[in-house]
């Protein structure tokens, strides 16, 4: 085995098998797909269904939704969702090697992004372009994808997302080692182990680095560090579990370790826990690791029948999956073990076959270049097509000077017969003006109905004040009073007290007098203002993150204070009721429409039952909502938190 099997971790790839998972998950998706309201909310749960389908095995299903997705996609003004639209799609097909379709979605999602600026939009692109590294290690193009995984690590760490830049790390270090830079692949492997033991990740993470260090180290024939990755992969094991992904591999390493130092009883040995692995958790990755190892134990014994078995094994597996270069290494194996057993006709016919395989894959690399240089050469030869639209305009320019009088006459003889039409259709416009008012005075009617409803709520917000201000501020006072007029009170400490129950009410008057307006709101805006609210709710036992993207300083104050007060209110909902621990707020502006995005994971309800709360809050979110004629869409479920999505159009 001159070569092991290359290992490559797919950035949106769940890395764990999924077992005894509650099946009543996708019953609750699909009730809230159908209930929701706005098309960005719908696109957020067909993607879910996606995924969840496709985990269950279910490709059928999954792309029913992704194509769901992708239709709801192309509705929506916002990029973000039209990107997320093109980025379930090309997670499906790359997991599926389906090489064409994988490349087309996901540069669909950079080119939609090409300018991502949010933190959001940003990890979309990463992981597209992970997912390209991974079409293109597929096909043997290992140069290209450790060039896309090395330009994606910044992106990782600008919107922090730790987990996926040692993950990056990994796959680049795996890339060089089979490159067999091993200078590369030894410094990216430290590079993510310094980086595990410095951001304290749990057990799980650090195996698949430690795992990656055997690899390495084995390529490089340093069986002493080779063993000390084992070890320390061993002990994390202990910690997980033998039900971890990683386990079956930890194993099948293990034997390729006592292969070379041709120890046959112990490589038996770890071969059949490798064996024993396998049945707890039958992975692809699992399956091509054990049969790598029952060829290596089967060589060093001498067993070439047995070794031919793997190596055929491997190289259907190989076909099956489209691993050009992976099938082209064990038709080799196989001719040469044919030989040796004096199978002349198959050593022949796997001799051709890994012939063949190896000059289509340097057909389809050399396909590849010549299509970046065509790419390269249309670029040049648009430059010069823009040149010569340019010099065409000019002389058309110039021709329309010289039929401005023409355009004159032509003008005046359309403006008479523009007021022929007119005339014509007065008495239509009348009607249609009466309709209108009709209209106008529905709408009115409709308009009031929802300024009542918020002038009821404001006149509860005034009582409210009037109650903080009688049972608080007042009450601080009239003590103060009181002390202050005890002739034979200690003046001293009648002073001292008088001060600090002072400073308590100007406190109180402090905090009343932002809730009516808060100052940040007039002098600074509305992205300042809720990032001062989210500060202030902030405590030892709540923790709130808000993101803003593309927001204007141009919106109206009535606007802005409906906004700000909406956003008040839910966060009071996710502390007050729901006793939230962390809380997401996001505001997104695209144009004429702001979306608006809470969610929390407190202690939530059942949506079904909304009909039946009495308290003001949500009337007072919805009466808002109506008012700035936007839609409202709550997902929520007992014990799983809450989200929240409006779409509000501010102009």
């Amino acid at each position: 085995m001159k070569k092991l099997l290359f290992q490559f971790i797919l950035t949106v790839l769940p890395l764990f098998a999924v077992y005894g998972q509650d099946t009543n998950a996708i019953d609750s998706l699909r009730n809230k797909f159908t209930a929701a309201k706005s098309d960005t909310a719908k696109l957020s749960l067909s993607n879910k269904l996606a995924r969840e389908y496709f985990i269950r095995g279910d490709s059928i299903t999954a792309f029913k939704y992704g194509y769901t997705s992708l239709a709801l996609a192309r509705k929506t003004k916002v990029r973000l969702y039209q990107a997320k639209g093109n980025q379930i799609m090309g997670y499906l097909h790359t997991i599926l090697i389906h090489m064409d379709s994988a490349k087309y979605y996901n540069n669909q999602v950079i080119q939609i992004l090409k300018d991502a600026k949010s933190t959001e939009e940003i990890r979309v692109v990463a992981y597209a372009k992970n997912n390209l590294a991974a079409n293109y290690q597929v096909t043997g193009q290992l140069k290209k994808t450790a060039e896309l995984l090395i330009e994606n690590l910044p992106r990782f760490e600008k919107i922090k997302d730790n987990k996926l830049y040692q993950v990056t790390l990994e796959n680049i270090a795996v890339t060089f080692n089979e490159l067999e830079d091993f200078e590369k692949a030894t410094f990216y492997l430290k590079k993510g182990i310094e980086f595990l033991n410095k951001n304290n990740f749990d057990a799980e993470h650090k195996i698949g680095n430690y795992l990656t260090g055997a690899l390495i180290t084995y390529g490089q024939d340093d069986l002493v560090l080779m063993k000390t990755y084992l070890d320390q992969v061993k002990s994390y094991l202990d910690q997980v579990g033998i039900t971890s992904l990683y386990s079956g591999r930890y194993y099948a390493y293990l034997t390729w370790y006592y292969v070379k130092k041709k120890d046959l009883k112990k490589s038996r040995d770890a071969l059949a826990l490798a064996e024993k692995s396998l049945r707890h958790l039958e992975s692809r990755t699992n399956y091509y690791d054990f049969y790598n190892s029952r060829y290596g134990v089967a060589k060093l014994a001498g067993d070439y029948q047995g070794a031919l078995k793997a190596s055929q094994t491997l190289y259907e597996m190989a076909r099956e999956d489209n691993r050009a270069s992976i099938s082209a290494r064990h038709a080799k194996d196989i001719a040469l073990l044919a030989s040796k057993l004096g199978d002349y006709k198959t050593a022949y016919t796997f001799q051709q076959r890994y012939s063949a395989i190896s000059d289509s894959t340097k057909f389809e690399n050399m396909e590849v270049e010549i299509h970046d240089l065509e790419i390269s050469y249309q670029t040049a030869e648009k430059e010069k097509r823009i040149v010569l639209l340019e010099n065409e305009q000019r002389e058309a320019t110039l021709k329309s000077k010289n039929q401005v009088l023409l355009n004159l006459v032509l003008g005046i003889g359309a403006l008479t017969f523009l007021l022929v039409m007119l005339f014509l259709f007065y008495v239509l416009r009348t009607h249609k003006k009466n309709n209108k008012k009709r209209l106008e005075e529905i709408g009115r009617d409709q308009e009031l109905k929802i300024s009542q409803a918020l002038l009821e709520g404001e006149d509860r917000e005034r009582i409210r004040i009037a109650r903080d201000l009688h049972d608080g501020i007042g009450g601080t006072l009239s003590g103060i009073k009181l002390k202050l007029s005890d002739p034979a009170a200690d003046k001293e400490l009648m002073v001292q007290k008088a001060n600090e129950q002072l400073g308590a009410a100007i406190g109180e008057l402090r905090r009343t007098a932002r809730g009516m307006m808060p100052e940040s709101l007039l002098k600074n805006g509305l992205e300042t203002a809720l990032h001062d609210l989210c500060a202030d709710l902030i405590s030892s036992e709540v923790q709130i993150e808000f993101q803003s993207s593309g927001l204007l300083a141009d919106l109206s104050m009535n606007n802005t204070v409906h906004i700000y007060r909406i956003v008040q209110e839910l966060l009071t909902n996710a502390i007050k009721h729901g006793k939230a621990k962390n809380i997401l707020v996001q505001l997104i502006q695209e144009g004429d429409t702001i979306l608006i995005t809470v969610d929390d994971n407190g202690k939530g309800f059942d949506t079904g039952k909304m009909s039946n709360v009495t308290g003001i809050g949500l009337k007072n979110i919805q009466n808002r909502v109506d008012f700035l004629k936007g839609k409202l869409s709550i997902d929520s479920d007992p014990r799983n938190g809450t989200s929240v999505n409006i779409e509000i159009y501010v102009r």
